[in-house]
């Protein structure tokens, strides 16, 4: 392929953007997804053949396909990207899947700057669990290193990316003779690669040894390269982390024993082992993790020194000027600079924080959200900035790093009371009732969520964000209304908005069940429906009583292909809220999907008494009807 974009889409569907990487097996591309709404971003990965003989190329087409089928089971886990298509042209292989926006831990990590242990700890769980998940689908990694873990931007949480490497165990395919195993025998990346793995025999307990060297990097702030030998030829670093807690030493040690069979087996070994560590230190990580999370869809790396030992305001991550906007990562790899603007959703303070205007769309436009083309873009008003930046985890974030005596004699208390100030004008402009500085704050705000919902029925979805906003304004712990914002983005087909606005709730009324409903809803739209099935569990498990909640459980299980489990999920559903069209219509699909049509059809006509025009309906009704027959 040319270094420049080919004039006509890949596959007949996907624009080069820009080249994002090269590889020993190809190159990686961001694009844009011409055949959806939006032109979404997504990311191409183009293996090439090192020869075009036709024996050579059957091989290659083969391990690619099972390569794809591979990763695309493993795209149901939320931490790890979607395989969106795989494909050949021109006998060249190639990879679409999902854009994750965020940047590589290589980002956080520094020469000489070795972080807390409770920070180390929060890492190694997240990374762990999806780990697991990999491990029980029978694949091993392969190439577990900093830039292949990325931080996403949304939720902070860990994303394991390039599986690449990936060997599906006890596959015969796989097969020596067949010379597919050959092709990857030498992948992986020295210093987080063990002995079995350079010598071609990997093993789940592979991955474990890299996982834990990445910690050791991270807790000694020294590169693995450096790392020498003790008498014993294992990894000699205790010298660099004097401090650690014995008991998280002994577990590190283990996984990264030379001997593989000294090892933990597999992730969930080393889980299970991290729970026993002494209670203080569990309990000091799980405040470091909320603090971590708490920082969803804020600028990527804005606490990243907070958890560095002896660097509370080193600003590793961060941008050195806040006039200037950072990089983007996606995938590992750092996006070229477009020709108009980069890629990114990150919030860029102005040089001058006193120079901020004074009108909503101003203040979007200094806060600076660049954009391909203004498809890509998330509206910020100036209310949910205030918001944002006026959340108790936010602040706690901005103070461990040293952000606010950057803003100098501007301090954060006037800042957020002028944006507040600013937008409580701006909705006393527009004239709403509900908005009076006469009436009392909290009456107030359930006036105007009173309102809101009144909108969101009456399907006025941008008129309903506009009074959450307004009721947020008011009470800026208001989960009520971040959870009516969650599930209104949802109804606008806003799926990622509308996890942040649920994370919101949710960080106010933790365990909040129309929140939680809401981001399975949420999940569903991003067609994540297991990620969504163990939200609706955790819905109904709190809140019996609520009948959407049994229903989408119903909807989740069916999308599964689970039919006689959403059959129970969905009369339980509509037990409690009989006129229910959503209920009856995916009772009608799970019957018809168990062979049982006479129900089916009965369950189709009274969908169809709820939703007279609906197509699906419609359709289940006829073939229903023809089986009967």
């Amino acid at each position: 392929m040319p270094r420049n974009p080919p004039e006509t889409p890949l596959g007949g569907r996907y624009k080069i953007i820009s080249q994002l990487g090269v590889g020993g097996f190809g190159r990686t591309f961001l694009a844009e997804d011409l055949h959806l709404p939006g032109n979404p971003c997504c990311v191409i990965k183009h293996l090439k053949p090192q020869s075009k003989n036709e024996e050579t190329l059957q091989m290659a087409r083969r391990c690619f396909n099972i390569e794809a089928q591979v990763l695309y089971h493993l795209g149901s886990h939320d931490q790890i990207p979607r395989l969106l298509a795989h494909f050949e042209e021109a006998q060249e292989f190639y990879l679409a899947q999902e854009f994750v926006e965020g940047e590589p831990l290589t980002r956080e990590l520094a020469e000489g700057q070795p972080w807390i242990q409770e920070r180390v700890l929060t890492v190694l769980r997240d990374v762990l669990q999806v780990l697991m998940f990999v491990h029980q689908q029978q694949v091993i990694h392969r190439d577990l290193k900093p830039s292949n873990l990325i931080r996403r931007r949304h939720d902070r949480r860990i994303v394991l990316i390039d599986f690449g490497a990936v060997k599906q165990v006890g596959n015969p395919e796989f097969d020596p003779a067949t010379g597919l195993t050959n092709l990857t025998i030498s992948i992986g990346t020295q210093g987080y690669m063990p002995n079995e793995q350079l010598a071609g025999k990997p093993k789940f307990c592979s991955d474990i040894y890299a996982v834990g060297v990445l910690a050791i990097q991270m807790l000694s702030g020294v590169h693995p390269r450096h790392f020498g030998e003790d008498s014993r030829g294992e990894i000699d670093w205790h010298k660099y982390t004097p401090e650690i807690r014995p008991e998280l030493r002994t577990i590190l040690d283990r996984m990264v024993r030379y001997d593989f069979r000294e090892r933990y087996v597999d992730a969930a070994e080393v889980l299970q082992a991290l729970s026993t560590l002494p209670a203080d230190l569990l309990e000091a990580q799980l405040e470091m993790e909320m603090l971590d999370l708490s920082d969803a869809g804020s600028p990527s790396g804005i606490t990243a020194g907070s958890g560095i030992k002896n660097a509370p305001h080193s600003g590793v991550g961060s941008s050195k000027s806040w006039g200037t906007p950072k990089l983007e990562y996606s995938h590992g790899k750092e996006l070229a600079k477009a020709q108009e603007e980069p890629i990114s959703t990150a919030i860029w303070l102005p040089a001058e924080p006193s120079n901020l205007p004074s009108s909503g769309t101003g203040f979007t436009q200094a806060i600076g959200r660049p954009h391909f083309s203004g498809t890509h873009s998330v509206p910020t008003t100036t209310s949910h900035l205030a918001r944002r930046l006026t959340h108790p985890w936010m602040l706690v974030g901005l103070l461990a790093t040293g952000l606010l005596a950057t803003l100098g004699h501007f301090t954060f208390p006037q800042w957020s009371h002028q944006l507040l100030g600013q937008n409580s004008a701006a909705t006393n402009a527009t004239g709403n009732p509900n908005l009076s500085p006469t009436k009392d704050p909290l009456q107030q705000s359930t006036d105007l969520l009173a309102e809101a919902k009144r909108l969101q029925q009456a399907q006025q979805y941008e008129q309903a964000l506009s009074v959450y906003d307004q009721a947020i304004a008011v009470k800026s712990d208001f989960a009520e209304a971040y959870a009516g914002r969650c599930e209104t983005l949802n109804q606008l087909k806003r799926p990622e908005e509308a996890i942040v606005a649920c994370n919101d709730a949710l960080a106010y009324e933790p365990d909040y069940p129309e929140a939680l409903w809401s981001q399975g809803n949420a999940r569903l739209l991003q067609n994540r429906p297991y990620d969504a099935l163990k939200l609706y569990e955790n819905v109904t498990e709190k809140k019996p009583s609520f009948a959407s909640g049994w229903v989408k459980l119903g909807v989740a299980l069916q999308k599964l292909g689970r039919s006689a489990e959403a059959l129970t999920a969905l009369d339980q559903g509509i037990k409690l809220e009989r006129n229910s069209a959503e209920a009856w219509l995916t009772k009608s699909e799970a019957l018809f999907n168990l062979q049982r049509y006479d129900e089916a059809l009965t369950a189709a006509n009274k969908t169809l008494q709820l939703q007279p025009n609906d197509l699906k309906a419609l359709d289940l009704r006829q073939k229903a009807k023809m089986k009967t027959n």
